[in-house]
């Protein structure tokens, strides 16, 4: 009774003319959290409840809020702070602006669309300093010596009196403005105003003209450990407690929630708009498919294709992708290449004749037969966006070379389809090409159909070994006959897929009779086909492997996700109950349930979503396939983490470098019902390289474990990985993982690192580790956001 009394009371509060003109609610609170209303009543904050014009929010020791505008700018208040809303626009489309006063505290703010039209009109300010918004994202911290409530090391440096702010730019620029009563110009003792972009730090101390100054520890703890968590006893300086801490917080299945809260984690976060990422991709890669014999699909950045005015010579492999290969191209003559226009780019194709071909580099082709066929173009933008997308599209036959045989023989392609079905993540196709007699070769004509193909990452794989049928003229099938295979290999390319590429081969060896009559047939074909939506939203995610169905290949040790946000449902404390990701033998889209499992641990961070936890102490249920199974988890974790829902991929800085600090963690598991605990974790990006180093020490059963991986190429701006062995057997491992224990790691210890940037520019990192069966997950913020 008590509690529909206070919620009555609060209804009834805010059941003013400013209530349904609200300029901004509350999306996450946790803690000691008050709104004082412009009327002089004060009430707790939850969830949910509308701010307005005049209204002032306090946070206490451990209280935390997040705020969503009216204007879609997001509000973050620290422990320990009080802001005034003194203005604020209450409609969309109103010119009223926004005035944010900070009284004590820190506040961190990504704006809207207010400082995006009428950036004049949006100010923050202080005691001591006015803030102009030129830019998307700043924290700014204010304090009083005479009060006690500054940082130690700053209130030494004021000279030990007056009122101090603080503001240092995340993204974008701000104006920062000494206040000082008259109007005296700068060079007379005036208020004076400094720029900074991104990175840089201004100080104010009373009437003081604004200065630049290192970026001081606990400005970067705002961005990377807004709970202000202090180092575990006996951890790192860099090992924090989770932000929301859940350790041993059982969930019973008669507790869980089985609806899809707001922003789908729970917790009501705002999603990451990284849209302004859209217009281009940063890397300028391009998608080659190689045929010859068979279809092989690859990766390069425009500036390391070799060409021969358009036509293919060769590449090298780009890094990101983890191959070292150097495919290379020489032929006689080039013929059948022609152009594709798509967007403001294009595909390219043709073949070569009696052409030779090495994975090498320069003198390592070796004689082929038949042609060389290639197709080349801008790799599909975003580079996860298949794997999100929902609706059907039709692709049309394009361009195609000439299929040719062993013999060089020219055929014909008749008839090409490419159906997509992108809610199912599936797509069939068909192609029916043919090959004259020749050179007492019979020739022969074949139909070659895929259904429900899956993809990832923008690109597809079928063979016969799978969803590939072909038939020839004498309806002899390879799904009955071993003697006719083949494969296709190929991606959705361009800006939005707007369009795709494939390669194609089969060898058809039936005529047992006749040697001569036997065909081995490639090609390659251009697909052009509506825009799709770049900015649909997802959620990126690593989940472990608790079974260890992975154990038996040395390289990625931990699944990769790409979800919907609705597919990654949470309860209101935020904790994963539900995901999709690859099963072993159900699939790469089988659907996790907790079953009778329990979240025994999770945590997450208030600023993008993202959120981590571990599943133990029951049995959970994954489903795909139309099949069931389940995952022992009576001795063993399954541990998670996915990042926030954001529209637009992540686009890393061109250049520099970064240091993350952990901001999160799961207690480490094994096999054997053992947990441990993460002694250390570090992250360091090296943008102008594309790569990453990080570390990881647990100790775990007596033992002591720790995983380097000092040179882990960044795929796409937003995916790393690096493991104890090659992902292409008998290939050199180009991001390796060691593994060093004491007292010892048993005999080949095998694991891998894997992991993902998420937000606009890359603020935040997720990773999953496994060292020999040891698994945990580590979430990472970039010092200063």
């Amino acid at each position: 009774m008590k509690s529909k009394t206070l919620a009555l009371s609060i209804a009834v509060a805010l059941a003013s003319p400013a209530a349904f003109a609200a300029s901004g609610t509350f999306t996450f609170v946790t803690g000691e959290v008050t709104l004082t209303k412009k009327s002089g009543q004060r009430i707790p904050a939850v969830r949910g409840i509308e701010v307005d014009p005049g209204d002032l929010i306090a946070t206490g020791n451990s209280g935390m809020a997040q705020l969503s505008m009216i204007d879609q700018a997001r509000l973050s208040l620290r422990p320990n702070s009080q802001f005034r809303i003194e203005g604020y626009q209450t409609t969309a489309t109103s010119t009223e602006g926004g005035v944010l006063n900070l009284l004590r505290g820190t506040l961190r703010t990504f704006t809207g669309l207010i400082a995006t039209t009428n950036r004049d009109k949006f100010v923050m300010k202080t005691r001591v300093a006015t803030v102009g918004i030129r830019g998307s994202g700043n924290i700014l911290y204010a304090c009083s010596v005479a009060d006690g409530d500054c940082d130690a090391d700053i209130a030494a440096s004021a000279g030990g009196s007056g009122d101090i702010t603080i503001n240092h730019t995340i993204e974008g620029s701000h104006a920062i403005t000494n206040d000082i009563p008259g109007n005296l110009p700068p060079q007379q003792g005036g208020p004076q105003t400094l720029i900074t972009g991104p990175g840089q730090t201004v100080l104010v101390t009373g009437t003081q003209p604004p200065k630049y100054i290192p970026t001081p520890q606990f400005i970067a703890d705002s961005a990377t450990n807004p709970s202000n968590a202090k180092s575990a006893p006996g951890g790192a300086n860099t090992d924090t407690r989770n932000f929301a801490p859940g350790d041993n917080q059982q969930l019973t299945g008669g507790n869980q929630n089985t609806t899809t809260p707001v922003g789908n984690n729970g917790l009501g976060f705002v999603t990451i708009d990284a849209s302004s990422n859209l217009l281009s991709d940063p890397i300028n890669l391009r998608d080659v498919v190689i045929a010859s014999n068979g279809p092989f699909l690859g990766q390069a950045t425009a500036g390391d294709l070799t060409l021969d005015g358009t036509a293919l010579r060769g590449y090298i492999a780009y890094r990101g992708s983890l191959s070292d290969l150097r495919p290379v191209i020489n032929g006689s003559s080039v013929v059948d290449v022609q152009t594709v226009s798509l967007g403001t780019d294009a595909i390219i194709l043709g073949r070569y004749v009696n052409g030779t071909l090495g994975f090498s580099g320069p003198g390592s082709g070796n004689p082929v037969g038949g042609n060389v066929h290639w197709i080349y173009a801008p790799s599909g933008y975003p580079g996860y966006v298949s794997d999100v997308l929902t609706g059907t599209a039709v692709y049309t036959l394009a361009a195609a070379t000439s299929p040719t045989n062993q013999a060089g023989t020219s055929g014909t392609l008749g008839t090409a389809t490419l159906n997509v079905n992108f809610t199912n993540r599936t797509l069939s196709l068909g192609l029916a090409f043919s090959i004259p007699s020749a050179s007492g070769n019979g020739g022969g004509a074949w139909t070659a159909q895929a259904s429900n193909v899956p993809f990832a990452l923008n690109s597809f794989y079928a063979s016969t070994g799978d969803r590939l049928v072909v038939t020839n003229q004498f309806n002899v099938s390879s799904a009955t006959n071993s003697l006719l295979i083949g494969s296709i290999e190929g991606s959705f390319v361009g800006s939005n897929l707007q369009g795709a590429i494939l390669g194609y081969g089969i060898t058809d060896l039936t005529d047992t009779t006749r040697a001569n009559n036997n065909n081995s047939v490639t090609g390659v074909v251009a697909f052009v086909g509506p825009p799709q939506n770049g900015a649909a939203p997802f959620r990126e995610g690593r989940i472990s492997d608790p079974a260890g169905r992975l154990g038996a290949q040395d390289y990625s040790r931990n699944y990769a996700t790409t979800n919907r946000p609705d597919e990654v449902t949470s309860d209101a404390q935020g904790r994963v109950t539900s995901f999709v990701g690859p099963a072993s033998g159900l699939g790469n889209r089988a659907t996790y349930t907790l079953g009778s499992a329990q979240v025994v641990q999770a945590g997450f961070d208030p600023d993008t979503g993202m959120v981590w936890g571990r599943w133990g102490g029951g049995v959970a249920q994954v489903s795909g396939n139309g099949q069931t199974s389940t995952v022992n988890l009576q001795s063993a974790g399954l541990h998670y983490i996915f990042a926030g829902s954001q529209t637009g991929p992540t686009a890393l800085p061109l250049t520099g470098t970064a240091s993350y600090d952990v901001i999160g963690n799961t207690n480490p598991t094994n096999s054997s019902g053992a947990v441990g605990t993460l002694g250390s974790a570090t992250f360091d990006a090296n943008f102008t390289n594309r790569t990453v180093a990080s570390t990881v020490n647990v100790t775990i059963a007596g033992q002591n474990w720790i995983g380097s991986a000092p040179n882990m190429p960044i795929y796409r701006d937003m995916y790393f990985t690096a493991s104890t062995g090659s992902s292409i057997p008998g290939a050199p491992n180009v991001s390796s993982l060691t593994l060093t224990c004491t007292p010892s790691c048993g005999q080949n210890a095998i694991g891998s690192f894997d992991g993902f940037f998420t937000g606009r520019t890359g603020q935040r990192a997720g990773m999953l580790y496994n060292m020999g069966g040891v698994q945990g997950a580590v979430a990472f913020g970039r010092r200063g956001g």
